[in-house]
């Protein structure tokens, strides 16, 4: 195996044909990106990161998909960081894995994947962007 296939291996599976959803309930989008996923015709996998948890690989691997820093996920207007860190954390990437891995409420944004496509949900609209364009897939206003 070369180094270029060790590096394309990641922990998370990926498949065109499914639709993974990773949410917080908490998050103010979560019920609307979920009813969006439902209506798609691929096969869902709704990930309740209140219910189930993420390794630090994990968080790392999703911000690596997402092209983001891991700190990018973060909302640093919740809470949780500013009771805890302050009002202006000044987090590295390796603190930012274990803070989502121990407080996944934080995550900015549910993040859905559907094969090599990931991205950050901020708007219902944004899994839309996952539906393969000649599918049977339900198009939403």
């Amino acid at each position: 195996m070369s180094k270029e296939d060790k590096e394309d291996m990641g922990v998370i599976a990926k498949s065109d044909h499914e639709l993974k959803l990773y949410y917080h309930p908490g998050n103010r989008i979560a019920k609307q990106s979920i009813a969006v996923a439902e209506a798609s015709k691929a096969k869902k996998v709704l990930v309740n990161l209140a219910e189930e948890n993420l390794t630090e690989t994990q968080w790392g691997e999703l911000s690596r998909l997402l092209d983001k820093d891991p700190t990018e996920l973060i909302d640093t207007s919740h809470p949780f960081i500013k009771e805890t860190l302050s009002k202006n954390p000044d987090l590295n990437p390796n603190q930012a894995v274990k803070i989502l891995k121990m407080n996944p409420e934080v995550l900015k944004h549910p993040i859905a994947m559907r094969g090599d496509k990931v991205i950050q949900v901020k708007g219902i609209n944004d899994i839309m962007h996952l539906q393969e364009a000649d599918s049977k897939d339900a198009k939403l206003p």
